[in-house]
């Protein structure tokens, strides 16, 4: 455990470079937001801390920092060494894995908050969407990091791709018995679950296609 929180604290120290307090300070502003909007007002829901403590976490944070995934081997001339190095097998698979994991605590820990400081509702749905759009997301932005060569192109390239899976990507998961009078039917689960298989489904072959391009380490150092 002790060796697999250092990898992340590397990973994580690595890809922000000297942007670590600026997108802490962002990603607070946005939690604030999120549970602000949950709670302050008699409209309020918990439905409401989704996108903002979230959904925007990850396109504003953990998308720029996964961007430089790549990036930051070829500024500093090491990508050659990156590829061809006795754990170069899964080496830019560990640093996506690392800002996925910061994604799904982030998003669990406000699932957490949003059930016991707002209203009750079903906590199994949010968790595994959490995970669905975290490995989403990871496996998006690889696919461009081997693509492009500069960390803006990865980043426009992402949020095209989100936008092409809008109405997967931004479906909210929280499902509030007072902010929908009736309980979930058999229909709103299998919407539920179309939604997230369709997210698994791009991300296994967003993952194939970077796992083809990293197969062949000559083309991304070309």
């Amino acid at each position: 455990m002790r060796t697999m929180l250092t990898r992340v604290r590397l990973s994580i120290a690595l890809l922000t470079e000297r942007r670590l307090a600026l997108y802490a300070w962002v990603d607070l502003l946005l939690a604030f937001v999120g549970l602000g909007l949950a709670f302050s007002s008699a409209r309020g829901s918990s439905m409401d801390f989704y996108f903002p403590f979230f959904l925007l976490p990850v396109l504003f944070v953990a998308v720029p920092m996964l961007s430089d995934a790549v990036a930051v081997e070829r500024r500093s001339g090491t990508l050659d060494l990156a590829l061809t190095s006795p754990g170069a097998a899964f080496y830019f698979e560990r640093r996506m894995l690392a800002v996925a994991a910061l994604m799904i605590v982030q998003g669990s820990i406000g699932v957490v908050l949003a059930y016991v400081l707002g209203e009750n509702f079903d906590l199994v749905t949010p968790f595994v969407q959490i995970i669905v759009v975290s490995l989403f997301t990871s496996a998006v932005v690889l696919n461009w990091s081997v693509r492009f060569k500069s960390a803006g192109a990865v980043m426009f390239a992402t949020y095209a791709t989100a936008g092409v899976f809008t109405p997967w990507f931004f479906s909210n998961p929280i499902w509030p018995p007072t902010t929908f009078i009736r309980q979930r039917q058999i229909g709103d689960w299998i919407d539920y679950g179309q939604q997230n298989l369709v997210l698994l489904t791009a991300a296994a072959v967003f993952y194939l296609y970077a796992r083809q391009r990293l197969a062949r380490p000559e083309r991304l150092i070309a």
